[in-house]
């Protein structure tokens, strides 16, 4: 998508956003500290807020809300009380395949319960599936798993992950969590204080400690304990009853990177891989690998005494327990 926002938006307090935006992303976060404008530079794409936005070259500064196609996920969005989840996914005219959406967020069996009869985390999901089932141009989420403990955003981002695969549906995130916006989005931008202060690639809008980035991708269960993803085979921790695809995780500071196959070592998985891409990432960097398909954070200083350039062969070193099973695919 490209994205062109220019907005002048005043508040009765005092503050103010300022934002003269043209950015082409597949994904695009929208990062900086709490009050900085990001929730009030969303309001402006969704058309709750004055400003000019146009998507892919056309213009919708004129166009009405609820005809704007866009999918806005606020942080405390309700479903309505009164419907049961399916008819709150099917609510709207373009509401597409309510029942395929709720399986790709892993709610399919709660299709008929009441909204008061869901947990936190089962409600978010439900609201985002609102929002991709009623198949919007592009999908607006303000902090869409704030709250959650660590497995259930562990497991909603993966989940969301995958949706982002298959459906090619542009985004924009806004977000505090370093995990979400690498692995969510392409690009970034950073709002302090109302204005605009950079943009570029996700992980080189980072700060220094903001650097927990997660790792989501997909493999096949070949024998009990054992995965596969394209040509790599990993030990990894599952249930008994695990088959078939599974989705898992493992964060970016755990997948350790050597030359060359160390002799004598406990952890399970060594890999033989190649460098795809390098990244800058809050004073470190953040090196994308061909396969498995994860990246690994190392600091400059280690990239450059390894000699990490993209096709540069390497060997990947993952303790087993530090991946995460987060279901069947």
């Amino acid at each position: 998508m490209i994205l062109e926002v220019e907005a002048a938006v005043a508040r009765r307090a005092g503050f103010r956003l300022e934002a003269s935006i043209r950015i082409e992303a597949e994904s695009l976060a929208v990062v900086g500290p709490s009050g900085s404008g990001k929730t009030t530079l969303l309001d402006v794409v969704a058309g709750i807020e004055h400003g000019r936005v146009a998507l892919d070259g056309e213009d919708l500064s004129r166009v009405p809300l609820h005809r704007r196609r866009i999918g806005y996920v606020m942080q405390d969005a309700p479903l309505f009380p009164h419907l049961s989840v399916r008819r709150n996914l099917a609510y709207g005219p373009l509401a597409g395949d309510v029942e395929a959406t709720a399986r790709s967020l892993g709610i399919g069996h709660l299709l008929d319960r009441m909204p008061r009869n869901l947990s936190g985390g089962e409600r978010r999901r439900a609201v985002l599936a609102r929002a991709i089932a009623s198949r919007p141009r592009l999908l607006v989420l303000d902090e869409p798993f704030a709250g959650l403990d660590e497995a259930s955003r562990r497991e909603a981002m993966s989940l969301l992950a995958g949706i982002r695969a298959r459906t090619a549906i542009p985004m924009v995130l806004v977000s505090h969590s370093p995990a979400e916006v690498v692995g969510l989005t392409d690009r970034a931008i950073r709002i302090e204080g109302g204005l605009v202060k950079g943009a570029g690639p996700s992980a080189s809008l980072l700060r220094v400690g903001e650097t927990q980035i997660d790792n989501y991708f997909i493999a096949r269960v070949v024998a009990p304990g054992r995965v596969r993803t394209e040509s790599s085979e990993l030990a990894v921790p599952l249930p008994a009853d695990a088959s078939g695809d599974v989705r898992l995780a493992c964060y970016a500071h755990d997948v350790l990177l050597a030359r060359d196959r160390p002799p004598a070592i406990s952890a399970r998985n060594l890999v033989e891989t190649t460098v795809r891409s390098l990244e800058p990432a809050a004073g470190a960097v953040l090196v994308s690998l061909a396969d498995p398909p994860i990246r690994a954070l190392v600091t400059e200083a280690a990239a450059e005494e390894l000699g990490l350039a993209p096709g540069v062969p390497i060997v990947a070193i993952l303790k087993s327990t530090s991946i995460a099973h987060l279901g069947p695919a």
